[in-house]
């Protein structure tokens, strides 16, 4: 590195993409690559750019910027990596650096952090979607149209009220966990924070839901905002440091990566590891219909997570778990990334789409917000009739005890 002084995580940065040793077998299973089939649209190809802008022997160009805004940052390239490059710490440090972000995307990311805030908004969204007012979304413009079109039923007020502060177990206790309501999923997706509950206590757990927790921050370090990530992880830190709690259980993939990443007070575990390692005593009733799932990205490739919603899945008696061709790879939803970039998330998805039409399955299980809106607007809009729920939802419908 050349030029003035670096801090440490620059210096960390730089240190981690001289691991890459250019063998190229993260290239096919990139999903930016499989599309646009270009050397800068690759893990390999990125890395070499950044390097390049580190070592300042090329400017951050435009079209640089474009090349790496285009990375889903999905880690996959890291789960065939033989050399463990730490690709996404890499592309977030150099993100931090080259990234420009506009007043509606400050509005947006901001809005994250305030959970108020962010129900007023879900409030107006709402008004919006049953006022006839929708009739206008023509009018609407770049991302806000975007956002409008993803943007799934937004939740009476009563049903995004908060998680009780306390749920004791039901039957014999056989523990204590703490579990993250999270922003996104708070406001659109409380029904599955319910569920997680209810899964959780039917496994004999009590549940904790800490005062002052705050959005993970996952977005903004995708977005390359490293101080309101890091920010949001010391507020997350504190707030969890609660007494005797066996285990801080995740239900969003993205903030079970981000508090992964840190030293939180307790173990960081994924809802599904936690019911396999400790939910012998749920049982579940029987379920007949084809269902396939599809790996949330940073479970499957920053997590390691690759097989308990699987173990989980085959202990619903008469459940038929059906392959899906590219599982493993992104949807496209990328936190705001089909927001970004429509053409090319939407390329993703089709592709993706095309593996879940062929597999037959009438129920499409995953496990993250933004997985789960990007893949409703596209059954949706394809026609297809598959529900798409979220791993919890559907085993919550099914336990018996």
């Amino acid at each position: 590195m050349t030029g003035t002084a670096r801090s440490p995580e620059d210096i960390a940065a730089y240190l981690a993409s001289l691991d890459c040793v250019h063998c190229g077998l993260c290239v096919e299973h990139c999903p930016t690559y499989r599309q646009l089939g270009r050397e800068s649209a690759n893990p390999r190809g990125r890395v070499y750019l950044m390097r390049a802008v580190m070592e300042e022997r090329i400017e951050p160009t435009p079209d640089v910027i474009e090349d790496l805004d285009l990375c889903l940052v999905c880690r996959a390239c890291e789960s065939v990596c033989p050399s463990g490059v730490a690709f996404g710490e890499v592309m977030a440090q150099t993100r931090s650096k080259l990234k420009k972000r506009g007043p509606i995307r400050r509005w947006m990311m901001g809005a994250l952090l305030d959970r108020k805030r962010l129900n007023r908004a879900a409030a107006l969204m709402r008004f919006w979607q049953r006022s006839g007012l929708r009739v206008l979304r023509h009018l609407l413009w770049g991302r806000l149209k975007r956002m409008e079109a993803y943007m799934p039923t937004v939740p009476h007020a009563d049903a995004r009220r908060p998680l009780p502060r306390h749920a004791p177990p039901i039957g014999e206790t056989r523990g204590r966990v703490a579990l993250l309501e999270g922003c996104v999923m708070s406001v659109l997706f409380q029904d599955v924070n319910r569920d997680t509950m209810h899964l959780l206590q039917a496994a004999g757990y009590e549940v904790v839901v800490p005062e002052g927790q705050a959005c993970c921050g996952a977005l903004h370090e995708h977005d390359g905002d490293l101080e309101t990530a890091h920010r949001q992880l010391a507020r997350n830190k504190d707030a969890f440091a609660v007494d005797d709690v066996d285990a801080i259980v995740m239900n969003s993939s993205g903030c079970g990566a981000a508090f992964s990443s840190a030293d939180m007070p307790a173990p960081v575990i994924d809802l599904s590891r936690f019911l396999v390692d400790h939910g012998e005593h749920l049982s579940f009733g029987a379920f007949t219909e084809p269902v396939a799932y599809d790996a949330p990205c940073h479970l499957h490739h920053a997590q390691n997570e690759t097989t308990a919603p699987q173990q989980l899945l085959t202990r619903v008696p008469g459940l038929q778990l059906v392959p899906m061709d590219l599982w493993d790879h992104c949807c496209g939803a990328a936190g705001i990334y089909n927001l970004d970039h429509p053409e090319l998330s939407g390329r993703i998805l089709d592709e993706k789409l095309d593996a879940l039409e062929r597999s037959g399955a009438s129920v499409l299980l995953t496990g993250n917000p933004g997985c789960l809106m990007q893949w409703r607007a596209g059954v949706a809009k394809r026609g297809l009739r598959v529900e798409v729920l979220h791993l919890a939802t559907f085993l919550a419908g099914q336990v018996t005890a």
